[in-house]
């Protein structure tokens, strides 16, 4: 049987083309592409937009890019802006610049420094945070780890190992962030092993709980351990079964 050829599709400068299977898609310019993608590797360098799906081993956007529709990628390298308008699925992705998903995500290990925006859920085995995050749904993952930088955001936390800690020290991915105000708010944050720094939240549930300075927390339900800063304000404490 005779092997069949797969192309690559570049665009250089100004275009729009169709949709199809390729081996690989890179945007140098300005580009459109019409309809749903599916390659080994998908590169935008420029300024993108694909109207559909994208299936991709590899995906890495240096540029600006909008995807009206879902991808699904093994690995995602965010280096510049992406926006994707449906859900995202990976193994790993990583975002050093900002990105916006208009569903949820879900993948097995996210690395964030700079700026995510997520309309729906965040579902993944690591959560490691060193940016902002604006989550609207549930952020859950085996271990959670967050460094704050600026204001994040999820509406209810859940995972085995949750660590949320300040560093005071600046950094550039800063320039990515509106407000250097390092905070974490939550409604529900619910663990085994929980440690919090400069949180608010309604409830926060666990089997050990520690809450560092700068925690506002109106519930605490604990399992096993409890202890806290003396500059932590806790409304009510229960030792629960």
């Amino acid at each position: 049987m005779e092997n069949v050829k797969i192309e690559d599709l570049v665009i250089n400068g100004s275009g729009s083309v169709g949709g199809g299977t390729f081996n690989k898609v890179v945007i140098n310019g300005s580009g459109t592409i019409v309809n749903d993608i599916e390659c080994e590797v998908l590169k935008c360098n420029g300024t993108g937009k694909i109207t559909g799906n994208v299936h991709a081993k590899s995906t890495i956007i240096n540029g600006s890019s909008t995807l009206t529709g879902n991808l699904f990628s093994e690995s995602v390298e965010i280096h510049g802006h992406a926006s994707v308008k449906g859900n995202m699925h990976f193994q790993q992705l990583e975002v050093k610049g900002a990105s916006t998903v208009g569903k949820s995500i879900k993948g097995e290990q996210l690395a964030l420094e700079g700026s995510i925006d997520i309309a729906e859920d965040c579902e993944c085995e690591s959560f490691q945070a060193e940016g902002a995050f604006q989550i609207q749904g549930l952020l859950n993952a085996d271990t959670i780890n967050v460094t704050l930088h600026g204001k994040s955001y999820a509406k209810e936390i859940g995972g085995e190992t949750i660590t949320v800690k300040k560093r005071n020290s600046r950094s550039v991915i800063d320039k990515f962030i509106k407000t250097f105000n390092k905070t974490l708010k939550s409604e529900v944050i619910e663990g085994d092993h929980i440690h919090l720094e400069y949180t608010k939240a309604k409830v926060v549930r666990g089997n050990f709980v520690t809450l560092g300075p700068g925690c506002e927390i109106e519930l605490v339900e604990y399992k096993q351990e409890f202890t806290a800063d003396k500059d932590a304000f806790i409304k009510e404490k229960k030792k629960i079964d």
